[in-house]
């Protein structure tokens, strides 16, 4: 059996990229975050994985940090749910960036990382 924690579609501001105006303008990203947990051992918060501090995790991390790539944002979230979080097996965090700076129509460009806690 696997149990999860779900967050869809959390929108964050952030000054990432490589460009200069992505980073002196910012732009809005769209980050999805799975985590595989352990099955609380009661009712009750303490022994839960708590999708509102994956969100502010998640907004505190972009709010204080520029990334120029958004593959290590998605890294360094995934890790920081990780050692935060005792029940997470495992986390997968995508970072969706509808308004990438390139020439193309498209909805967006992104990434998805895994990380275990054993490795």
């Amino acid at each position: 059996m696997t149990d999860r924690v779900l967050v869809s579609n959390l929108c964050v501001f952030g000054h990432h990229g490589v460009a200069s105006a992505e980073k002196s303008l910012g732009q809005k990203f769209y980050i999805d975050i799975c985590c595989e947990v352990d099955r609380p051992q009661d009712d009750s918060m303490g022994s839960a994985v708590d999708y509102a501090n994956l969100c502010d995790m998640t907004a505190a991390l972009s709010a204080k940090t520029t990334f120029n790539l958004i593959e290590t944002f998605a890294d360094r979230l995934a890790r920081e749910i990780i050692a935060a979080h005792p029940p997470v097996r495992s986390v997968r965090v995508q970072i969706r960036k509808p308004s990438a700076p390139i020439r193309h129509s498209l909805d967006w460009v992104g990434v998805e990382v895994e990380r275990n806690r054993d490795g």
